[in-house]
């Protein structure tokens, strides 16, 4: 698939710093031509750029952050989570088809909804699935997939083909890091196609990060700050940022403090 060779081809690049075209066409076994091309996608992403017999990384590019557990990430910026959380659950209303993503601060959506009378839930994050269950209100749907452990999330095709059966109202979405140069990216080959396809099928998008998520790279570019209707955060983020998202008319909400 030509967005994930893309995707480690940027990801080599960011790790090594600096690279030939000849050894990238030898490490990614593709033409020259086909490279170009490629290379081309990742200079407009802002994060390589192109120099006589091959390419180095963008000085402000930061190296892709490696996957770690969920029990890792959940224990990290834990009160800011918290607060991002009931933030986005502000923003449901009685009867709403919601899709929450799996991840460390959207899993604590599902502990404020409980002042609606009814609110249907689409996932495929295990922590939501558990917590929904003491939730009556709440009418859980949960997409069928494998198992993948260091993300406490069900993926795969299944996943994706019974998504697109359903009209979402809102998306909640997580993200491993989010810039101005990749847009909004997660670590998860696995998860990238379900996270498109939950954009995809929701009239409302909202991006939970806190705010070490902001001015980094990740593995694949799930979607563009323009998609997203509000990013919800826990601190406001630098001038630069804040100015592009309110050209995309993008809003930025902060969560307030407990």
């Amino acid at each position: 698939m030509r967005i994930s060779r893309i995707d480690q081809l940027e990801q080599y690049i960011l790790e090594h710093r600096t690279a030939s075209i000849d050894a990238l066409c030898e490490e990614f076994k593709i033409s020259k031509n086909t490279l170009r091309r490629d290379l081309e996608i990742l200079v407009a992403r802002g994060t390589v750029e192109k120099v006589y017999g091959g390419v180095i990384a963008c000085e402000n590019a930061s190296p892709i952050p490696n996957l770690v557990t969920f029990h890792e990430r959940a224990g990290r910026n834990a009160g800011s989570k918290q607060r991002i959380a009931a933030l986005a659950a502000s923003f449901v209303r009685e009867r709403d088809i919601i899709f929450i993503d799996s991840g460390t601060t959207t899993m604590s959506i599902v502990d404020h909804l409980a002042h609606l009378s009814t609110v249907t839930v689409i996932t495929n994050s295990l922590q939501v699935i558990n917590k929904s269950m003491n939730y009556l209100n709440i009418n859980l749907i949960v997409l069928p997939g494998s198992l993948k452990r260091d993300t406490a999330s069900l993926v795969g095709s299944s996943c994706v083909e019974y998504l697109e059966d359903y009209n979402i109202v809102r998306a909640f979405m997580a993200c491993t890091a989010i810039s101005l140069q990749a847009g909004v990216c997660n670590a998860s080959t696995e998860e990238y196609i379900i996270k498109k396809t939950a954009l995809k099928k929701s009239q409302k998008h909202y991006l939970l990060a806190d705010s070490s998520k902001f001015g980094r790279t990740s593995l694949m570019t799930f979607g563009e700050i323009g998609q997203f209707d509000c990013i919800l955060t826990e601190q406001m983020p630098d001038d630069e940022f804040s100015s592009y998202c309110k050209d995309q008319d993008c809003a930025i909400q902060i969560a307030p403090e407990s």
